[in-house]
């Protein structure tokens, strides 16, 4: 009978730590800025920084991010993938700092046109609206934000 009630008590203990994992992983915030880097002879080079907060009493388990800028839904560059896990602890906040190596020039001139190509490499302030997608794992459920902004040279 013991066995019983015990085993009873630690399911429900369980079941209630599971659902807070689940609702502390719907509850992170992000936020990135995104700006230019560098401009070299293969692309442009971009540098996200991606900052992730938990508002939660828990501490929470997260995939490294990915990071993809798009411009009119095209590829225009991404972070490198890391296989790794960090912990950010209860009610407090991670900043990673990505580097995003661009597609290359080629590829810019299809996606940004040739008149905001030759901007970029005259070092003209031009402004560009992109879409930054971070995506990562918390507490193994899938998370994933768009966000659109301004990029500015």
């Amino acid at each position: 009978m013991f066995k019983w009630i015990a085993g009873s008590i630690a399911a429900l203990l369980s079941i209630r730590y599971l659902s807070r994992l689940q609702r502390a992983s719907t509850n992170i915030t992000s936020r990135i800025r995104v700006r230019i880097h560098k401009v070299t002879l293969t692309g442009i080079e971009l540098k996200a920084i991606v900052q992730l907060q938990n508002p939660n009493p828990v501490s929470l388990r997260l995939q490294h991010p990915f990071v993809k800028i798009l411009h009119n839904d095209k590829l225009l560059g991404s972070s490198e993938i890391e296989n790794r896990t960090i912990e950010i602890p209860e009610n407090s906040q991670k900043e990673f700092e990505l580097h995003i190596q661009s597609a290359g020039w080629l590829t810019l001139i299809q996606i940004l046109g040739t008149e905001v190509v030759s901007q970029i490499r005259s070092g003209a302030p031009i402004s560009i609206k992109i879409q930054t997608q971070i995506i990562t794992s918390v507490n193994g459920l899938p998370y994933e934000q768009t966000e659109t902004m301004t990029l500015q040279l």
